[in-house]
């Protein structure tokens, strides 16, 4: 049921029940708490209504419904929300020196400020990286941080936590061997969303330990312009991953690469090669054609931005985009950081303007 309605100079079709279930007079709507106030009777009814008068202004619009109720409705809105009209950071998909030179660099006194949030958040979002100077090398500093993002995420491995020191978990990245580029937390039904890195100690006799990145975006693209097939199974064929340790067992099924069902673009990479369950996929055969060529892509020496994680700078990874390992070390070399879920981030996204 749509109905041609003149909105502003243009005439728009829009469906009127969904008119209806959208009033925003303070009868159907809650406009303190943002919620409606809509029975189940309410909205049945709703789905035979009709329009009985119209009238329409510069900036807004009046309806009589034929059950006698009263609707106003600004223009705009009406047009923003009904059309899908989104603020919206495009990712912008990186080769390993570019995500080496692009990404901003924030100041951590700057970080007080909405800008300076901004600036981090919105590089986060673009470039799925970023990065903040002149920190304090502590871990309460990295924590104060982080909470002018989000709250940090507790989890399995706490809430802010260090590698290097105290280790009592059995994972690969508590030793000081190579870890391949890798996602974390494939094995939560959310994996985290961010990861914050922060280098406490490195002593000056500590070899080696690089981190190496990549931009899972990158990688999926190529996927796809070289083997649209092999993309499409890694984003249909799910894999089961999981993490055991005394007192947890952590599942999750879901595919390697995630997209969205209307815009049919990438919003999630899921590979972690050490956490993947012995579970067998289906199409089996096919998934290990297209999951080798992925690997093959992602071992590509331009992928990788290696660098030197230092005291005083923090590494803010989209842990949903950006892979992460490192080269193996001697000596000691203690990092801490946390965990922000991506729930928490994007709520703060869109309380600074940057998407809706």
């Amino acid at each position: 049921m749509t109905v041609q309605l003149k909105i502003g100079k243009e005439n728009i079709p829009i469906n009127i029940i969904w008119l209806r279930d959208n009033c925003r007079c303070s009868e159907c709507y809650d406009h303190n708490n943002h919620s409606r106030k809509t029975t189940t009777q309410q909205f049945l009814k709703s789905i035979n209504i009709k329009i009985q008068d119209y009238t329409h202004g510069d900036n807004n619009f009046f309806i009589g419904w034929s059950d006698g109720h009263k609707s106003e409705y600004h223009t705009k809105w009406v047009i923003d929300t009904w059309a899908g009209n989104k603020i919206k950071i495009e990712p912008i998909s990186c080769f390993g020196e570019e995500l080496e030179k692009l990404p901003s660099k924030v100041s951590y006194n700057d970080l007080s400020l909405k800008e300076g949030q901004k600036k981090l958040i919105k590089s986060i979002l673009k470039y799925g990286v970023g990065i903040v100077t002149n920190v304090e090398p502590t871990l309460e500093a990295t924590e104060k941080l982080v909470r002018f993002i989000a709250q940090p995420q507790e989890t399995i491995f706490g809430t802010m936590w260090t590698v290097g020191i105290n280790e009592n978990h059995e994972d690969p990245a508590y030793s000081n061997g190579p870890l391949i580029v890798h996602n974390d937390s494939t094995y939560f039904n959310e994996s985290t969303g961010l990861q914050v890195f922060h280098m406490l100690e490195r002593d000056i006799n500590c070899k080696g330990g690089l981190s190496t990145i990549v931009d899972g975006f990158k990688v999926a693209e190529i996927l796809r312009k070289e083997n649209p097939l092999h993309f499409k199974n890694l984003t249909e064929i799910e894999i089961e991953s999981e993490y055991i340790e005394p007192g947890f067992h952590y599942k999750c099924t879901g595919p390697v690469i995630k997209i969205d069902p209307t815009t049919k673009e990438v919003y999630q990479i899921r590979f972690n090669i050490y956490d993947r369950s012995a579970e067998p996929p289906s199409r089996i055969n096919e998934f290990y054609e297209s999951y080798a060529h992925f690997i093959e892509i992602l071992e590509r020496e331009e992928m990788y931005w290696k660098h030197c994680l230092q005291p005083g700078t923090v590494v803010v990874y989209n842990n949903w985009r950006v892979l992460h390992g490192r080269t193996s070390f001697t000596g000691k070399r203690i990092f801490g950081g946390c965990y922000v879920s991506m729930t928490e981030f994007l709520s703060k996204a869109r309380t600074l303007k940057l998407i809706s």
